[in-house]
């Protein structure tokens, strides 16, 4: 280890929510660990269990039953380091991403530096189509943050891969405990309120893995579950480009205007039809190895699961759309 990474650890703690200590996290710790040897790693679980033994002196766990914005609230309050690193349980480095913090930290009144969350090669085609389906603008929150698009300053970085300062991360009250995702929509919402800088490092980059295409499925319609509240609560470019992403599913369910005259027809047909020729249009955008239907699927879903969450959420209790929401 050089003296930087040395440094670094010094600088950061890094804090890891998860559901339970799973293979994901696993690796995500061995990736770290290749890099950082002393660093220390506050792990967030909803419960304990007597198999899992953590010999390491510098991660501790956490135990809390709770949203995934709580589990970094937490965490956080325990954290004494200048900045505290932000990293999912199903991502993982492969490179020593966090000394690209020392070579911003003089950036002015950066609060918020992250870079990065790339799809892992992989196998699997599902995968495959729906890492390319993530850097659409309509499925990703800022599509920039999939690619290593040369950026300095940037309006939305996701919690799967950010370093931010623990003294502002506090004072703006952390991140959103009372939804089961969308949980990031509140810091960046505030940062940029108080006139912070969030800083986007193309060389901060991480892995983070896809999902199959039911749990991608699932992913889609609890984002969409989320959006109407969030919006509401934190109105930003973000939280409306999440809502934006249910507008699909919610103008279909007004097909009966069809019925009271000719322009409401006309106008809706056009709409629809104009709907359809994007499906097809990004269908042929992800489009790979002769199949077509696999991937106007992924379109589909990807257009019209949001606004099926969104409804939905008036209807199911939160409990039961968060049991939805799986790392795998």
């Amino acid at each position: 280890m050089d003296k930087l990474s040395k440094d670094i650890e010094k600088l950061i703690t890094i804090v890891i929510p998860s559901r339970e200590f799973d293979s994901n996290l696993k690796f995500c710790l061995k990736k770290i660990r290749f890099f950082y040897k002393n660093i220390k790693i506050l792990i967030v679980l909803d419960a304990f269990k007597k198999k899992i033994l953590v010999k390491d002196k510098n991660i501790n766990l956490i135990i809390s039953k709770t949203t995934i914005g709580a589990k970094r609230n937490i965490a956080s309050k325990k954290v004494k380091t200048k900045f505290i690193c932000f990293i999912d349980s199903d991502a993982y480095p492969n490179t020593a991403w966090l000394d690209r913090v020392k070579e911003n930290l003089f950036a002015k009144n950066f609060a918020i530096l992250g870079g990065p969350n790339l799809s892992p090669s992989s196998k699997n085609f599902e995968k495959i189509l729906i890492s390319r389906v993530r850097k659409l603008p309509f499925v990703t929150i800022n599509p920039k943050v999939k690619t290593k698009t040369n950026l300095k300053e940037i309006n939305f970085l996701p919690s799967s891969n950010l370093v931010v300062n623990t003294n502002i991360y506090k004072k703006l009250g952390g991140m959103y405990e009372y939804l089961y995702s969308g949980e990031e929509i509140k810091l960046n919402y505030n940062i940029q309120k108080k006139n912070y800088i969030i800083l986007f490092d193309a060389k901060m980059h991480i892995m983070h893995k896809e999902r199959k295409l039911q749990s991608f499925m699932k992913q889609r319609f609890v984002y969409g579950s989320t959006a109407l509240r969030l919006f509401i609560k934190f109105p930003c470019k973000a939280s409306f480009k999440l809502l934006l992403s249910s507008v699909p599913s919610l103008w279909l369910i007004f097909f009966p205007i069809i019925f009271v005259n000719n322009f409401f027809l006309i106008t809706y047909l056009f709409i629809s039809v104009s709907v359809f020729i994007l499906v097809f249009y990004y269908t042929y955008k992800i489009y790979l190895k002769n199949n077509f239907l696999k991937s106007f699927k992924i379109i589909l879903i990807s257009i019209f699961a949001p606004g099926i969450g969104m409804l939905a959420s008036f209807f199911l209790k939160d409990n039961i759309i968060q049991k939805l929401y799986t790392q795998k």
